[in-house]
């Protein structure tokens, strides 16, 4: 189990449960663990914590007004694979239990014991050991960044609005040229793979509408064909 002694590696832990005094037991359990606690009573409460917070571990009751915990779960898995998610239920139903399995969520009956949110605690700690050392290793298949599995939520992360129409023109042409010349096998360069690679990341980050090719392609989805032309990695998933 986890202990204090873990608190220098406090993880970020989402607790959902409409039940007031669950969240107050549940932050205290893990609180008292040295990890950072958001308890809130419903799903979209949490929803509305993702673009700020950027959580390790949550910890979900399945009967929530509005959206369900496993429904919440699922939105969460598929946004974070390396997050640990527990659904906690009174209800003894073999199907949500198969459900939440298939999605990776373990599975708690209440009434719980503190040795079994503390377990799913354990369990990240494992995890991201296990990660860790891979990416050391070189081991992993994200040894590189993974920028296109996140890149369509960095705008809601960064939230910048309104960016002027002159840095607008800037990066929109600068982006151009640069995928222009990747084009051709002899104006290839790393500089140019780069500074497009970069202008599209900026893009998304500041809200900027890019252009389409002529062929009706978004520059996200030209970057990777030609980035496949030259038997480079791939970012967008395009």
């Amino acid at each position: 189990m986890t202990s204090k002694a873990t608190s220098a590696q406090s993880l970020n832990v989402l607790v959902v449960d409409d039940d007031e005094g669950v969240r107050g037991l549940l932050a205290e359990i893990v609180g008292g663990e040295g990890h950072q606690v958001l308890p809130v009573p419903s799903a979209e409460a949490a929803l509305e914590l993702l673009p700020s917070w950027t959580f390790h571990v949550a910890i979900l009751d399945q009967r929530l007004p509005g959206m369900d915990g496993l429904v919440l779960g699922g939105f969460l898995r598929r946004n974070n694979p390396d997050l640990a998610i527990a659904l906690m239920t009174g209800d003894d139903e073999p199907k949500l239990e198969r459900r939440a399995r298939d999605l990776g969520i373990s599975f708690i009956r209440k009434p719980f014991h503190v040795g079994d949110i503390l377990g799913v605690i354990e369990s990240y700690v494992q995890d991201a050991g296990e990660r860790h050392r891979k990416r050391v290793e070189g081991e992993d298949a994200d040894f590189a960044p993974p920028i296109g599995r996140f890149v369509r939520e960095l705008t809601e992360r960064f939230g910048m609005p309104n960016v002027p129409q002159r840095t607008r023109d800037r990066l929109i042409e600068t982006t151009r040229r640069a995928l222009h010349d990747l084009r051709s096998v002899g104006r290839y360069t790393e500089h140019d793979r780069v500074v497009a690679l970069s202008g599209l990341i900026t893009a998304a980050v500041l809200n900027v509408p890019l252009p389409r090719t002529q062929n009706g392609k978004t520059l996200f989805e030209e970057y990777d064909e030609l980035m496949r032309m030259h038997g480079r990695r791939t970012e967008f998933g395009a």
